[in-house]
């Protein structure tokens, strides 16, 4: 049976902080870490392993499953982004920078 895709969004949760001397991206969301240089390093870094998550737990069959126990909305459009009143910077004085960003995400049913 051929899997239809459909184009949708989710919103998840990028926590970016300075550890020594790189950037730690993490999405709670899906216990996903990522690293760079800077802090849009890091941020781009984390949004292609949240990417590859999905891809696995859809390629296990498990990706509504893991939708529903996290409490993942779907969206048609894209929702907007919400972002703490931390500066999009790399220096961020210690204080982690919080956004939640929405992403697209082709989402497949067989």
């Amino acid at each position: 049976m051929k899997k239809s895709c459909k184009k949708q969004y989710i919103l998840v949760t990028h926590i970016i902080k300075k550890e020594n001397e790189q950037y730690v991206a993490t999405c709670p969301e899906f216990d996903v870490s990522s690293f760079g240089d800077t802090v849009e390093e890091a941020n781009n870094s984390l949004r292609e392993a949240i990417l590859l998550y999905l891809e696995g737990i859809e390629s296990l069959n498990i990706l509504d499953q893991i939708f529903k126990e996290k409490a993942i909305v779907t969206y048609e459009r894209k929702p907007k982004s919400v972002t703490s009143d931390y500066r999009f910077a790399d220096d961020l004085d210690g204080q982690p920078f919080v956004t939640k960003k929405s992403l697209n995400v082709a989402l497949c049913n067989s």
